[in-house]
């Protein structure tokens, strides 16, 4: 019963998330700083991980076609693998858990300190106030992270294949230009934006929610839900997305 009861309050919340979200105009200073954080914030640990889980792409892919002579066919599953599946999806992930534990903890520490209350009294909405400008922050950056995470991993996937494997460089490039088309590129931006929007509202939902009586370990839990709920949504988002639009 908790469970469900639990969905209830969290589809009441996504409605009124939505038409929050698309019927006002937030905060411009909020929308800045929350757009900053989620995005510029998130470069530094998603350019490590790219670039590791690129130089991995080509390396653990080259022993696999290296058994039926095809490792010149390493661009096209590295452009295509990556572009299409890998690197929006650890963007998200990555990126989303960061996020998400932002969003979660900042929000259940306003409630809990009657911060939210204190500006339903001053008659400001906290819905615009807090959460219309988050969603905006995470929807607009997760994309642009998605795109970065591309081109980082492709370039590291290409540094792996032709310095650390001998491969032909001008082998690589052809095959990523050839198969990788700019919708592959889209799509994975596309997957950025939904994902993005799912963290944002998961997150927002079990920061604003907390009960004030759970204290500061309301908080952990609040920001441990936000991050466990949000990966789990990324994957089977991703799953479905693929599945709609590739087959």
């Amino acid at each position: 019963m908790n469970t469900i009861r639990k969905l209830i309050e969290f589809a009441r919340f996504t409605l009124l998330a939505l038409r929050v979200q698309f019927t006002t105009i937030p905060p411009r200073e909020i929308l800045v700083s929350q757009t900053v954080d989620a995005g510029w914030g998130s470069l530094g640990l998603l350019t490590m991980l790219t670039i590791f889980a690129g130089l991995n792409l080509s390396v653990q892919s080259y022993g696999s076609f290296e058994r039926f002579g095809g490792q010149d066919l390493l661009g096209m599953f590295a452009g295509i693998g990556g572009v299409r599946e890998l690197y929006p999806v650890m963007a998200a992930v990555v990126c989303g858990a960061r996020i998400g534990a932002n969003l979660a903890a900042s929000l259940a520490n306003m409630k809990i300190s009657e911060q939210i209350e204190a500006l339903e009294v001053m008659a400001v909405d906290p819905m615009r106030y807090l959460v219309a400008p988050r969603l905006w922050a995470v929807t607009i950056s997760l994309p642009l992270l998605c795109g970065y995470a591309d081109v980082i991993g492709l370039g590291a996937s290409y540094a792996g294949a032709v310095w650390q494997l001998g491969l032909d460089g001008g082998s690589f490039i052809t095959q990523v230009q050839e198969q990788v088309r700019l919708e592959d590129l889209l799509t994975g931006m596309f997957k950025g934006l939904i994902m993005g929007w799912l963290i944002a509202v998961i997150s927002c939902f079990h920061g604003y929610t907390v009960a004030k009586r759970d204290g500061a370990e309301g908080v952990g839990i609040a920001t441990n839900l936000a991050i466990v709920h949000g990966a789990v949504m990324c994957i089977v988002v991703n799953l479905l997305l693929s599945w709609l639009i590739y087959g």
